[in-house]
């Protein structure tokens, strides 16, 4: 009996220990084939961001080939516009120097011309110097005509080597003008102890000037006045040459543009609006200037010629 309950004991130990191992190789094979699961569930992932990259890296590169494309683009296009511009460049050069050209050869041939008008206007002075004196007034009023015309357009000062005082300018403008023998108006000449200053300047040029101012109020004015006022600016060293009339007048908006070639208020009258665009531009020819006083409130205009006395 005792052997069978000692077999009986052997036979449980013999199967318990089998059944250990048995369970421990079942464990042991399921936490290996857990770590094999792990290891392929981590290469998928590896191979999935591999694969992310690879597209990542696509997508950059074909981004990268847009960008080529678009910079070959914006470099044709660059490549065209400076070509463009080269050419635009060229013609400009070409054109530039052409004008430079004609306009060398337009101001040669202004000053031919210029030099023998006034070779012209010299010969005809000289022959009209032999003529009977009463027909001398009409032939010196067309030189000076002509002498407006050359100096209008001319940048080169007028020669001024004549001292004389400031009235005998006016009464070298009244004798041109003849403004003393008009008989519809009244004429007056003022000057002041100042005037009695010398001053350099072109007693020719200068007096016609004047003249002009004084045709101008002869010519607008109907009635009434025209005073001739000389003075002057000790401290600014100049003479002023006032002209007032009791004329039409001039609105002060047309100041300027009366000085204007060929400009003419008013059509009733005769001329071609030159007379006062010629006697501003002798005026700064000889270093001065004429002007419209728009502050003047009396009845008609008041012109105002500077001269400097040096």
């Amino acid at each position: 009996m005792t052997w069978v309950i000692i077999a009986l004991v052997l036979i449980v130990v013999i199967l318990s220990v089998a059944l250990y191992f048995q369970i421990k190789g079942s464990h042991d094979q399921a936490t290996e084939q857990e770590t094999l699961l792990k290891d392929y569930q981590r290469r998928v992932d590896e191979q999935q961001q591999l694969l992310e990259d690879y597209r990542a890296l696509e997508k950059n590169f074909n981004n990268v080939g847009e960008g080529y494309e678009q910079a070959l683009d914006l470099y044709d296009k660059m490549e065209e516009n400076s070509r463009k511009l080269e050419e635009r460049n060229t013609f400009l050069e070409k054109q530039n120097k052409d004008l430079q050209s004609a306009n060398a050869q337009h101001e040669e041939t202004s000053r031919t011309n210029k030099e023998y008008f006034q070779k012209i206007i010299q010969e005809i002075s000289r022959e009209a110097g032999r003529l009977d004196p009463s027909g001398f007034g009409p032939i010196s009023t067309l030189v000076l005509q002509m002498q407006d015309m050359l100096e209008m357009g001319s940048d080169v000062s007028l020669p001024r080597e004549d001292n004389v005082v400031a009235e005998q300018i006016a009464k070298q403008a009244i004798a041109e003008s003849t403004i003393d023998q008009c008989k519809y108006f009244t004429f007056e000449v003022k000057v002041s102890d100042q005037a009695a200053s010398m001053l350099q300047t072109n007693l020719i040029q200068a007096g016609h000037a004047l003249a002009l101012l004084l045709d101008n109020a002869k010519k607008f004015t109907t009635e009434g006045s025209v005073t001739l006022n000389v003075d002057a600016d000790l401290q600014e060293s100049k003479v002023i040459y006032a002209v007032e009339d009791t004329g039409l007048g001039v609105n002060a908006e047309e100041a300027e543009r009366i000085f204007e070639p060929n400009v003419k208020l008013n059509s009733y009258f005769d001329g071609q609006g030159l007379g006062l665009t010629f006697a501003r531009s002798i005026a700064r020819h000889l270093g001065g200037d004429v002007v419209l006083d728009t502050t003047h409130t009396g009845k008609g205009a008041r012109f105002v010629m500077t001269l400097p006395m040096q």
